[in-house]
């Protein structure tokens, strides 16, 4: 019993070190779970049409949801409002998918958002979550297999895509036109997104004069074009128009791969798009159609592959520790809101309620008793130790 004594101080010492860390992780787990509260209750206010069951159920795929993304609970449901203040009825998917793609291609909430919510409006798709998945699905296959990230495809379909799908430039198009200019050109995607706006708008001859594109700017090249054997018109049913964008831009790039650099015709196209960065990014292009016509080929082999990039990612130490973390603080919170818990608080209540009644009564004659039985206990485990 000696050593008992002896070995005491460490096992109590112990004792509290264990007692303050479980007590830590219940605040923390509290914290989270307010903070999952106060975003629900911020939904809640958005959407009228909610029930308390269909907040409780959003709470649950919440948890569910982070788990499967290795994400907290706070994240998925941040990204559900933001969908829900977007104007999406399906928000609680839409929000998957964001979270899906900020895991696969390791971007922010705020860059996963953006992408989803620039290709459905750039392309019309009606928040289709289906549609979706395949055109992200497709950015992630390129992003993953060439030098440029998901978070460049965000920023340029964000600067480009409604102007590109207007223009008759579909989605893989625009991204595998995106996609070979930064790599070739190690520049963002903002920057390669906004000089295939202006390689666009010469094509279709659209002034944009607040961006250097001028009527004489239009009219040098479409001339250059000419002079290469390349019409930027065509005429269908008797109606002289505009042609594909693409189109065009696939037979310069089979002239421009043979021309000579110091072929004057050469000069004067990339001259005429303005020169400077946009005729480099111009050239990055023309000679690297093969790489584009590459990554059209990954795009459209790309389905799943987001999903499974992000189902790795979840699986890593970081993730499953983030999955540990969600487990815990939905024990806390079932525990606390079980009925069991409520009986214990307020038994717990009745027990401390009785031994204040009994205090007031008992007054400093029970503090008294209370020192002398602690004296009693101190002298009984000494004797209880000896011989």
């Amino acid at each position: 019993m000696d050593e008992l004594l002896k070995k005491f101080p460490a096992i109590s010492t112990a004792l509290d070190t264990g007692f303050s860390f479980f007590v830590e992780k219940i605040k923390e787990a509290v914290s989270e779970l307010k903070e999952v509260d106060t975003i629900l209750t911020e939904i809640s206010k958005t959407n009228d049409s909610l029930s308390k069951s269909n907040l409780a159920g959003l709470k649950d795929k919440a948890f569910e949801t982070a788990g499967k993304y290795g994400k907290k609970p706070q994240d998925y449901l941040a990204n559900v409002q933001e969908a829900s203040a977007a104007g999406y009825d399906n928000a609680a998917e839409i929000a998957e998918l964001s979270m899906a793609a900020q895991t696969a291609g390791g971007m922010t909430s705020e860059l996963a958002s953006q992408m989803v919510q620039a290709t459905d409006q750039a392309y019309q798709m009606n928040g289709s979550v289906s549609e979706l998945t395949r055109t992200l699905d497709g950015y992630y296959s390129i992003a993953s297999q060439n030098a440029v990230s998901m978070s460049d495809f965000s920023d340029a379909i964000s600067a480009v895509g409604s102007d590109a799908a207007s223009f008759g430039v579909q989605a893989d198009e625009t991204a595998a036109a995106v996609g070979t200019i930064s790599a070739a050109t190690k520049q963002s995607g903002t920057e390669a997104a906004l000089a295939f706006r202006s390689i666009l708008l010469h094509i279709r001859q659209v002034a944009d004069e607040e961006n250097g594109i001028t009527p004489d700017g239009l009219v040098k090249y479409e001339q250059a074009c000419n002079d290469l054997g390349i019409s930027l018109q065509e005429t269908k049913d008797g109606v002289l128009s505009l042609r594909d964008p693409m189109e065009v831009l696939k037979e310069l790039s089979s002239v421009y791969s043979t021309l000579g650099e110091n072929d004057v015709r050469k000069k004067n196209l990339l001259d005429s798009i303005g020169g400077g960065a946009d005729s480099s990014q111009l050239d990055a292009l023309l000679s690297n159609w093969r790489t584009y016509e590459t990554m059209l080929q990954q795009y459209a082999n790309g389905s799943g592959s987001m999903a499974e990039a992000a189902a790795a990612t979840a699986d890593s130490w970081e993730g499953s520790m983030a999955r540990l973390s969600n487990t815990w603080t939905s024990l806390v919170g079932n525990i606390a809101n079980s009925d069991g818990m409520t009986a214990a608080v307020n038994g717990l209540n009745g027990i401390l309620s009785a031994a204040d009644t009994a205090t007031e009564k008992i007054g400093s004659i029970g503090t008294i008793s209370l020192a002398g039985s602690g004296i009693g206990i101190s002298k009984f485990i000494k004797n209880f130790a000896r011989p």
